[in-house]
């Protein structure tokens, strides 16, 4: 694996990290079964918080943030080998 790829992976992985705690907080502070639902199943609770995007921007950013990554880190690796 490439250095970039790495360091791309890393930055990725800790965003998915907070997103994920992020959410779990959003959820919960919202109701019980949905932050159950996160803890569990977090891809059903994003989408069960999709209407509230405008409120709860930052969680969305940090996902987008953490898919961006993902993907940039893969192609890299798929590139060099």
């Amino acid at each position: 694996m490439q250095p970039v790829a790495a360091a791309l992976l890393t930055f990725a992985l800790v965003f998915g990290a907070l997103f994920w705690l992020c959410l779990l907080y959003t959820s919960f502070k919202r109701a019980i079964p949905l932050g159950l639902l996160a803890l569990f199943a977090p891809p059903l609770a994003l989408i069960l918080l999709y209407p509230l995007r405008k409120q709860e921007r930052d969680l969305f950013v940090l996902a987008l943030a953490a898919m961006i990554f993902f993907t940039i880190s893969g192609v890299i690796n798929r590139l060099v080998y």
